[in-house]
């Protein structure tokens, strides 16, 4: 009889510690992530919006605040990998390439007499953005149940901001027509006969390392919701910033049809600061 309470004991013991260790839902699920987990994450912000408008808590708005827990970049790609229980490497990947083309089919074309029907030509607008960012990093996890806070390391590569306008023009400056009549974009028209052809702004490239916490909450199995803090050392190298741009424009000089390359500013920075990310939430699914 001793030895059966003894038996019963230990087993006891050894179930009560695997539970103890073993956050599971109640169809047995693990509820934190484990070794060999993968884990994606994204901006919870437009989640929070939606059920917010639904709410009729913001009122159409977006709940974003310079002062609100930050955590994941908008368009942003999070990906972890659990090396243990308790240790993970993570990356964050942006690829953005966006190309946008306006086309003005109603110019007049340009014609030593004008005929009777007007003939048309085609003026082409092309716009283009570039945004990249690649990081990678260490992290380490501890907590009490539902409740796990993180620490770590990353570093980070990114070219941000960078925007390309390409103008394409059917009527050509030439002796006959030093003015021909071409479609005004907005931002194409220099003034004086003269039009841009290619513009670039914008452009910033940027490398740091630093060091961040944060918290996460598993609402259900393999699913949390959190936020992070960090704090880092950056260095970014700028040309065209702060709505400079690089300008090549052509017009008819008196004797032939000349370009002019205008060259926009540049700048240089060295930064240690908390990083703010845009004030978004992330949401993390793991499996």
């Amino acid at each position: 009889m001793k030895k059966s309470l003894i038996l019963i004991s230990i087993v006891l013991f050894t179930v009560f510690s695997v539970s103890a260790q073993t956050l599971v839902s109640k169809k047995g699920i693990p509820i934190l992530p484990q070794k060999g987990d993968f884990a994606i994450g994204v901006a919870a912000t437009p989640f929070l919006d939606f059920f917010g408008n639904i709410a009729k808590i913001n009122s159409g708005s977006a709940f974003s605040s310079s002062a609100a827990f930050n955590a994941l970049t908008p368009n942003v790609i999070y990906g972890k990998y659990f090396l243990t229980d308790n240790m993970a490497v993570r990356g964050k990947i942006r690829i953005g390439k966006n190309s946008t083309t306006k086309t003005q089919s109603d110019v007049i074309k340009s014609n030593l007499t004008v005929p009777t029907t007007p003939e048309y030509v085609e003026d082409k607008w092309t716009h283009s953005t570039t945004d990249i960012v690649l990081s990678a990093g260490l992290e380490k996890r501890r907590g009490y149940g539902r409740l796990q806070g993180f620490y770590g390391a990353e570093a980070t590569i990114s070219l941000q901001g960078g925007s390309k306008d390409s103008y394409e023009y059917g009527n050509a400056i030439t002796k006959d027509f030093t003015s021909p009549a071409r479609h005004d974009f907005g931002s194409n028209n220099y003034g004086g006969g003269a039009w841009v052809t290619e513009s670039s702004t914008g452009t910033l490239f940027g490398i740091g390392v630093g060091a961040f916490v944060g918290v996460e909450y598993f609402f259900a199995p393999k699913m949390s919701v959190g936020g992070e803090f960090g704090w880092g050392i950056g260095i970014n190298q700028g040309s065209n910033v702060s709505g400079s741009t690089e300008k090549i424009v052509e017009g008819w000089d008196g004797t032939a049809v000349k370009s002019v390359t205008i060259p926009g500013s540049k700048t240089s920075s060295f930064n240690i600061d908390t990083k703010q990310t845009g004030g978004n939430i992330f949401l993390l699914f793991h499996f």
